[in-house]
């Protein structure tokens, strides 16, 4: 599972609502791996959130920041995933 630009874009259009992604989406953007690319980036942004809130131990930032170095294809799409607000 790797999160591109594609995904953000995907995210902000179904507002990280994957129930909202089968309902407007493309045969294309409705595959599994998009669906879960989705929970993956609502946990991801909620959790950031949390972060910049100082809600979380520095330990817990770091398992972050490695789980976005490891899902994300560049630092662009951790700067654009960071700028997400959650839609919870």
């Amino acid at each position: 599972m790797t999160i591109t630009k594609y995904h953000i874009e995907l995210y902000k259009k179904v507002g990280g609502d994957v129930d909202h992604l089968q309902r407007i989406g493309t045969s294309e953007e409705k595959s599994i791996t998009n669906q879960n690319i989705i929970v993956e980036m609502e946990e991801l942004v909620a959790n950031l959130e949390l972060i910049k809130n100082g809600m979380t131990s520095n330990q817990y930032e770091e398992e972050i920041n490695a789980k976005l170095n490891k899902l994300c294809i560049d630092d662009s799409v951790i700067a654009e995933l960071k700028k997400l607000k959650s839609f919870r």
